[in-house]
């Protein structure tokens, strides 16, 4: 008797050690298999953070920095024109205004594709001069107001970013940047000649074959950049 219940004992045992045995075998499956997922996603996170990395490497500096003179182009049209569409009282200025508007948003849009797959970061602000410019046409109003935002946003800015493109295409030495600047430049002239047309009516004159890229006055919001970039128009749709 106590023999039988010794082997009944002891196939208990070996039962309840099997059943542990394999509950500890899976956890420790599972827990295995959780770190090599979490290796496997820090190690594909990092990858692709040095692919980004490399590709940016292998983009020129002066093609980044061309990269980065027409999105601050870009982002400063975009914000004058909201500015005007605030502060114009005039149909026909706040009509340009909003074609300014939604042609640099689209051509930013374009560019900020470009910039990610080559790994070049862009900026997403005015800089220091379109900030004062912008702070500057924030204290006029009226015809005074309209007057400074189509010479400076329309006819000034339009003449320099028609002179980077003109570099951007010549100097480039990425195909796809010449590409988007040989693209672009032709919006860029219809945008001068609208600036152009809408400044006649507010009785303005301007200057024809001003495209040197410079500055026609101390306060444009191109500023005097060599680049011709500072301006707040960029390279538009």
């Amino acid at each position: 008797m106590n023999k039988h219940l010794n082997i009944k004992r002891m196939s208990v045992c070996a039962a309840l050690a099997m059943v542990f045995g394999g509950a500890v075998a899976q956890n420790t499956g599972t827990t295995g298999t959780a770190a090599t997922n979490r290796d496997t996603t820090a190690n594909t996170t990092t990858a692709a953070s040095s692919t980004r990395a490399g590709t940016a490497g292998k983009v020129a500096s002066g093609d980044q920095k061309m990269m980065r003179d027409i999105a601050h182009a870009n982002i400063s049209e975009i914000a004058a024109g909201k500015l005007a569409l605030e502060k114009s009282q005039s149909d026909d200025v706040k009509s340009f205004a909003q074609k300014m508007i939604d042609d640099h948003t689209k051509a930013q849009q374009e560019l900020q594709t470009l910039a990610d797959g080559k790994g070049v970061k862009l900026p997403t602000e005015p800089d220091a001069k379109h900030k004062a410019m912008a702070k500057m046409l924030s204290a006029l109003k009226g015809d005074a107001f309209d007057k400074r935002y189509l010479k400076q946003g329309g006819l000034n800015d339009h003449e320099n970013t028609h002179k980077l493109l003109e570099r951007v295409q010549a100097k480039a030495k990425d195909p796809d940047l010449q590409a988007y600047a040989a693209k672009t430049i032709a919006a860029v002239d219809q945008h001068l000649t609208l600036a152009e047309e809408t400044a006649g009516k507010h009785g303005m004159g301007h200057p024809k074959g001003n495209m040197t890229g410079a500055a026609t006055d101390k306060g444009s919001m191109s500023g005097s950049s060599a680049t011709g970039a500072t301006g707040s128009s960029g390279a538009a749709r």
